[in-house]
């Protein structure tokens, strides 16, 4: 392409649509992702150390619930976080009275209006324009358009004809050129993540994403967040480990509660016993249950699982190990340490109530672990990017399934990449194009500009 994919999308959508120089939305992932220095100062001069940011909520009310946070002189205090790009929009948006806002504490903003009344001053006020952790071009670049990749319609779109009429050396370069663009974007977020929470903080946040998949990625985030890696590795054995996490996810069921299988009894009871040891230390962490999407998964794909292959990778020398394989880049020995994941209870099972799997199934399956070298080995690997492009040639290719496959369908016609395009940035491209022009909303087909754009490329 005569220019880059970012510049591209910047002249045929930003341009079209200009969008807020930073938007609330841009401010709730900044401080979801905690990339303000830390710890930061109040507009009253008040040092404060954020220990969790809290729970995002989707619906009615504070931005981010049960955040936690040392204040001055040492207490541990807890409370919600509403987030606003001027001070002034608390008033404006009529927080002051309604009871869903009674438990803000901290009131997060990009700007403060000195003219406007202030939240009330129980609540602390914190400006961000001087405490971020990165700078702001690059975080505005990494969320304005990004969002947690939802399934979205699956029929064929306009540009189809034109991408198929497209002669194969030149789809596969615009592709590719945007799969290069959807890793910069990764590595630039990873970078971020180094610099605020150290490299292996941000290689277990990027590993619970990957575990969780589009349905249950943010509650994994979170996860990752509340029981950070080293406090599990100081912990003194795995079930002490796998409690804390199937305790502070909030699936721990009681096991005098729930019906199940005697085998499933004993392990349930065993890690409820461990939990109850840790339950109220960590009850300010512990995620609602309500945050999990367990219906729309395979059994094979349940969150439960899933964290069985986390907790797996919280054994210390499992994890130092897989930390040196991520920063070495080293592909192979990647796939084969999550070839290697299982688990004596969830290698069978995908249900507390003891219901057994057809046939034991991987708790990291073949698909999953060659979406992870793309979500977490080549964003964090400690290699240039001529060294990475020529590694990521020869690695093994997944399947079509979730987002890809409706990429597929929108931009090719098929449920799958072509064989001429069958490559890790082609297919990470398409991915790319499908949630910068196809999901802006429901009816972007019609007017959008990337057919009429191909057509001159």
């Amino acid at each position: 392409m005569g220019i880059t994919y970012r510049q591209w999308v910047r002249e045929n959508i930003l341009r079209e649509e200009p969008l807020p120089i930073l938007s609330e939305s841009v401010l709730q992932r900044i401080w979801f992702e905690s990339l303000v220095r830390n710890p930061f100062t109040t507009l009253h001069g008040e040092t404060i150390l954020l220990n969790h940011p809290g729970f995002w909520n989707h619906r009615a009310g504070p931005d981010f619930l049960r955040a936690s946070f040392t204040a001055t002189g040492g207490s541990l205090q807890e409370g919600d976080v509403e987030i606003h790009r001027h001070s002034s929009d608390w008033h404006a948006h009529r927080h002051s009275g309604n009871p869903l806002y009674e438990k803000v504490v901290l009131h997060v903003f990009w700007q403060f209006d000195p003219t406007a009344p202030p939240a009330p001053s129980s609540i602390r006020q914190i400006a961000l324009a001087d405490q971020l952790a990165a700078p702001l071009t690059e975080l505005i670049s990494l969320f304005q358009s990004s969002s947690w990749e939802m399934s979205a319609g699956e029929r064929p779109g306009r540009c189809r004809q034109t991408l198929l009429s497209l002669p194969p050396e030149k789809l596969r370069e615009i592709l590719e050129e945007a799969g290069w663009h959807r890793l910069r974007q990764r590595r630039s977020l990873a970078q971020a993540r180094v610099a605020a929470h150290g490299f292996q903080q941000a290689v277990w946040i990027a590993l619970a994403e990957g575990l969780g998949f589009s349905e249950n990625r943010e509650p994994f985030a979170s996860l990752a967040r509340a029981a950070p890696i080293q406090t599990l590795l100081d912990l003194p054995d795995p079930v002490r480990r796998e409690a804390i996490l199937y305790g502070v996810a909030g699936l721990l069921p009681d096991p005098t509660r729930i019906p199940c299988s005697p085998r499933a009894q004993g392990w349930v009871q065993n890690l409820w016993n461990k939990w109850w040891e840790y339950r109220e230390a960590w009850r300010d962490r512990t995620l609602p249950p309500s945050c999990w999407k367990m219906g729309s998964t395979r059994p094979n794909n349940s969150p439960l699982r899933r964290l069985a292959a986390l907790s797996f990778m919280t054994r210390p020398d499992i994890w130092r190990s897989w930390l040196g394989t991520v920063q070495s880049g080293n592909a192979k020995a990647f796939l084969d340490q999550l070839k290697a994941v299982h688990h004596p209870f969830w290698d069978q099972h995908s249900a507390w109530d003891g219901r057994i799997l057809s046939a034991p199934s991987r708790l990291v399956g073949w698909d999953r672990a060659t979406a992870l070298l793309f979500q977490v080995l080549a964003p964090l690997a400690d290699v240039s990017e001529k060294d990475l492009m020529q590694r990521m040639v020869s690695w093994p290719i997944g399947g079509s399934a979730g987002m890809l496959r409706s990429a597929c369908l929108r931009l090719l016609g098929v449920p799958f990449p072509l064989p001429d395009i069958h490559s890790h940035l082609a297919r990470e491209g398409l991915l790319q194009i499908y949630k910068d022009f196809c999901r802006r909303e429901a009816d972007s087909c019609r007017n959008c500009s990337m057919p009429e754009v191909l057509k001159h490329r």
